[in-house]
């Protein structure tokens, strides 16, 4: 008796984020402290952990696009806020160890850096900045005095700086901020004594309270508490006359359970929570928004012993004000006053794991027929009628999940099978000529196959030929070290459902966002005749169809003179008896 195993992952990623869409990964090297801006059409990453390279992001291709350097030095710690299509940039630290007062103008249409009049206070790590008429206030951060609340004015117009009232809660560094209306909202961040929030087990100070600022009078108000644990280093923006913070480290300076996200409302002094950003809680990460789109992305995963810097970017509608605005488009939107450019016209499977996937199509019409990988040969012992493909793909389909490098050592992807198979074939990334030795092995380390390949520099798809058993926790490898082959140190989404026949769990690394060295994997059944032996699929010969003597093509029947056409233009005379 066929036993059918019908396997149903649930992810929790998918709950947790049922608000949030992926957009395409970042192009440029995982950093955290990236300085994030935009305007009405694009978003901008500049600089970060160091670094001086800038990228354009555009929404209505999902692309990237480096653009000419930074011409300041590269810098971590640092911020920006733009006012229509022109960014104010400074602060920070650089790798050296000292605060530049530099600040910079960019002209995000025409790509075009000025430099401003400096900064007239001290240089500083982690400030508030936040842009609010015309003009743009600076305040808090660190420096080698330790923590700072001095609260500073920059007027646009006049290419000036002015200092103003301090902040009147307790010097910080790393505060969530951002303006709403006439105001500017300043509160929690990392001080120096315990304040409002703060963890009696850690020795970090980290705060919850909440300050507004009013630039006409120039005076703080205290407003109500984070309702939540207190927390430090993430991000925030203001939309609508809301604001939102994102992410970050809680009252102990470790991670949050998740990315929280929250907005605030300044009519009641209230706040709300929403839903979690993918993944983990990430610290020092970026945002910007264009038009009802909120992006998230970069900074610096420290849930594990390695900290991982992931590009991946996730994406938040707002409202429903935006939208495809075009009733001729699949997805057009009644609620929608401002067109985003999404307006899909191309219909189809857009689910890549489905024997019908549409690559043009941007709009999913219900269509996707799920891959059954099986035997189709109705002479095979293991015969499976349910079965639409011998032979599927899957895996990380290229090198581009995220960021990665070549690597010389022995790690390996970590899998099961649920069906005794093949693993064909694969595509892989190496740096250098070299003879590699590729292995199957099972859950204790013991090759069960293997092929030595001599390949070359760059991609290319290389025969296996795996035998797979029907086994828990094998392993897809390489012998020893020195191998140089791409693995992706972030990126991935584990588990890979290759057709339901194979299922890649996650690598050997202690980190989940490590993919080691096999992409496009393609897993083959296996036909097997009445007894149990011959391996139709470990050869080259498959059938193609069958026909009884006057030509016509028939399905397998027993005790009648069959013709059976093979891949390899041969025909063979078969009668099966009952």
């Amino acid at each position: 008796m066929k036993k059918i195993i019908i396997i149903l992952i649930f992810s929790p990623l998918a709950i947790l984020s049922q608000n949030w869409t992926t957009s395409s990964n970042f192009i440029g090297d995982g950093r955290h402290h990236p300085i994030t801006f935009s305007n009405d059409n694009y978003g901008f990453v500049v600089s970060g952990s160091y670094l001086t390279d800038v990228f354009k992001y555009d929404k209505f291709n999902d692309s990237w696009t480096q653009l000419q350097d930074f011409p300041g030095s590269g810098r971590g710690y640092s911020y920006a806020v733009s006012i229509g299509d022109l960014a104010y940039l400074g602060f920070g630290s650089t790798d050296n160890g000292t605060f530049p007062t530099d600040w910079w103008q960019y002209n995000m249409t025409n790509d075009t850096w000025t430099q401003l009049s400096n900064f007239i206070g001290d240089g500083r790590n982690h400030p508030a900045m936040v842009a609010v008429n015309n003009k743009i206030y600076v305040g808090c951060g660190s420096n080698d005095n330790g923590n700072l609340g001095d609260w500073w004015e920059y007027d646009v117009l006049l290419d000036s700086w002015s200092q103003k009232s301090d902040i009147i809660g307790n010097n910080r560094h790393h505060p969530y901020y951002f303006g709403i209306g006439d105001y500017v909202y300043v509160g929690f961040g990392h001080g120096s004594v315990v304040g409002p929030g703060s963890n009696p087990s850690s020795n970090n100070y980290i705060y919850n309270d909440f300050y507004r600022y009013n630039p006409v009078n120039d005076s703080w108000t205290q407003l109500n508490n984070f309702p939540s644990e207190a927390r430090v280093a993430g991000t925030q923006f203001a939309y609508e006359g809301k604001g939102y913070v994102l992410s970050g480290d809680g009252d102990d300076h470790n991670p949050l359970d998740n990315g929280e996200f929250w907005q605030y409302n300044p009519v009641n002094d209230s706040w709300v929570q929403l839903n979690s950003h993918p993944g983990d809680a990430i610290w020092a990460p970026g945002s910007f928004v264009i038009g009802c789109d909120a992006y998230f992305l970069l900074g610096e995963n420290n849930n594990y012993s390695n900290p991982i810097l992931p590009i991946s970017m996730y994406k938040y509608k707002l409202d429903n004000q935006c939208g495809c605005i075009d009733p001729l488009a699949f997805n057009y939107s009644s609620l929608a006053t401002y067109d985003d450019g999404s307006c899909c016209y191309v219909s189809g499977c857009t689910d890549a794991s489905s024997i019908n996937y549409d690559s043009n199509a941007c709009f999913d019409d219900g269509s996707c027929v799920q891959a059954i990988l099986g035997c189709l040969n109705p002479t095979a012992s293991n015969y499976n009628p349910n079965a639409n493909v011998n032979s599927f793909n899957g895996g990380a389909i290229d090198n581009n999940i995220g960021g990665g490098s070549y690597f010389n050592n022995n790690q390996y992807l970590i899998f099961d099978s649920y069906e005794n198979c093949l693993i064909k074939s694969c595509d892989i990334y190496a740096e250098n000529y070299r003879s590699i030795t590729f292995e199957l092995r099972n859950s204790n380390g013991t090759v069960i196959d293997d092929t030595t390949l001599y390949v070359s520099p760059g991609k290319q798809n290389i025969i296996l030929n795996f035998d797979v058993p029907t086994a828990t926790n094998l392993q897809l490898g390489i012998n020893g070290t020195n191998s140089g082959l791409y693995r992706n140190n972030s990126g991935p989404i584990y588990p890979y459902n290759i057709a339901s026949m194979i299922n890649i769990k996650g690598s050997s690394a202690s980190q989940p966002g490590y993919y080691y060295f096999f992409y496009n994997i393609e897993v083959q059944s296996k036909c097997f005749n009445t007894t149990g032996i011959e391996d139709i699929f470990k050869t080259d010969k498959q059938l193609e169809y069958i026909f009884n003597p006057l030509g016509s093509r028939v399905i397998f029947q027993k005790n009648q003179i069959q013709f059976y056409k093979y891949s390899d233009g041969s025909v063979q005379k078969k009668i099966t008896i009952d």
